[in-house]
């Protein structure tokens, strides 16, 4: 049997209904507990200097500090697909709630954590909890809102991380005193407060969140690995698929890591030169504009026809491949070049988030499990870009004498035309049922 022939009648059934006032709640909560999960892996950067203060002595180098953010995309990839029949077996409710779990435990050990070691395992122990929220979260959303209202739920939701990165990027430095020279130990503060957060989320998402009643919240305990599988093979989730790997390669592998870095390259060297503070607030500015971007492409979705969804994905491949001409571009024209690049990059990354996430459940028909292992996909090709395009870039780099434009041009141009085209081929309906 077709599971996602079958499940393609419960968005057909839902077309025509409007979200209940309940569906709003629902969203704010999984929004809320969502939230923990970019404190909780965007804490380890701006907080680099007190940890070498602390680590350094026990064996902490920049090869080691960059493994405790990567280790995060490598256990993404590994999660996506287990996350999914996770959910199958406990339930999104529970999944959420074990996530939350892993966050606030894992933020607790590296809070005590005296050695690499135990920092390192509670990263991975953070990491599970990124991984399963990142397949649950928007499935909890994407059940309690018809089609005609997804794309705005999914698209409100999207901003999760960007609120996430830019408000651990300017509260966690004047939360652990500003100075590790005189607060070696302010560290902690923040990884307490992740720990906390996380542990009260944890009780009003268990208080709050509950399925919605009927077909489109059928996500029973029972099933197996096996009755998943049908999902998998609808083609069109995969070029879905696809187009997040290249489009999540080229903003958070190469744009979101190695930005902020390019920016306080000495002008000679070809950068900005600009200090770490204000490279890093120019940097959150990408991120931040997701806030009004990601909900408005979401609404965007929304008024478009399933077929003509596509083209949120088509437009931004196109805006970020115009952009890698005006990105780590030094000399007299490396100003005018940094201001259009943050605009196409802060519009078309947004555009990723909230516009193209909303064609997952459509592709796989609306149903609860149908839309978990659609998010499962696109879970898996997102961290596989950020796991493959990070060491990727860096070797480009190196093998082009820091040449950062071309370095970018040469990682970039090939994936994003690759991503363009099968952004081209995604159809969140079969042909004959595209236009109903």
């Amino acid at each position: 049997m077709d599971e996602t022939k079958d499940a393609m009648s419960v968005d057909e059934k839902r077309m025509g209904e409007k979200a209940p006032a309940l569906s709003w709640v629902m969203l704010l909560v999984t929004y809320l507990a969502s939230i923990c999960a970019p404190l909780t892996q965007f804490k380890i950067p701006p907080l680099s200097n007190w940890l070498f203060a602390n680590f350094a002595p026990v064996g902490l180098d920049g090869a080691t500090f960059g493994l405790l953010m990567s280790a995060m995309a490598i256990i993404g990839v590994i999660l996506a697909f287990p996350a999914a029949f996770i959910a199958r077996r406990i339930g999104l409710k529970n999944t959420v709630l074990v996530s939350l779990a892993c966050l606030a435990i894992g933020s607790a050990i590296g809070a005590i954590a005296g050695s690499i070691p135990m920092l390192m395992v509670s990263r991975l122990i953070e990491g599970i909890g990124i991984g399963l929220i990142g397949v649950a979260a928007p499935t909890c959303v994407s059940v309690w809102f018809p089609p005609r209202q997804r794309g705005l739920a999914l698209g409100l939701w999207a901003t999760w991380v960007p609120l996430g990165c830019v408000l651990m990027f300017n509260i966690a430095a004047p939360m652990a005193g500003g100075n590790p020279g005189v607060n070696p130990q302010g560290y902690l503060t923040v990884f307490w407060f992740c720990a906390i957060f996380s542990a009260i989320m944890f009780v009003v998402f268990a208080l709050v969140f509950r399925m919605p009643r009927g077909e489109r919240g059928d996500m029973g305990v029972e099933g197996t690995f096996k009755d998943s599988l049908p999902y998998l093979k609808n083609k069109y989730i995969w070029y879905l698929g696809i187009v997040f790997f290249a489009l999540c390669l080229s903003t958070l592998a190469v744009v979101n890591t190695f930005y902020q870095n390019w920016l306080t390259v000495p002008v000679e060297g070809g950068g900005m030169g600009f200090d770490d503070h204000l490279a890093g607030m120019i940097t959150s500015l990408m991120m931040g504009s997701s806030l009004i971007f990601a909900p408005l492409s979401g609404a965007l979705s929304d008024k478009l026809k399933p077929n003509s969804k596509r083209w949120i994905a088509v437009g931004a491949g196109i805006a970020l491949l115009i952009a890698v001409a005006f990105g780590f571009v030094g000399g007299d024209i490396a100003f005018p070049c940094m201001v259009v690049f943050i605009i196409l990059q802060g519009i078309a990354g947004a555009a990723v988030a909230g516009g193209c996430r909303p064609m997952a459940p459509m592709i796989m028909g609306g149903s609860a499990m149908g839309a978990t292992m659609g998010m499962a996909v696109l879970q898996f090709c997102q961290n596989l870009g950020q796991a493959v395009g990070s060491p990727l870039f860096g070797a480009v780099l190196d093998s082009m004498h820091g040449n950062w434009f071309m370095a970018s041009c040469a990682v970039q141009i090939p994936v994003l035309i690759i991503g363009i085209v099968f952004a081209f081929l995604v159809k969140p309906f079969p042909a004959d049922k595209a236009e109903k």
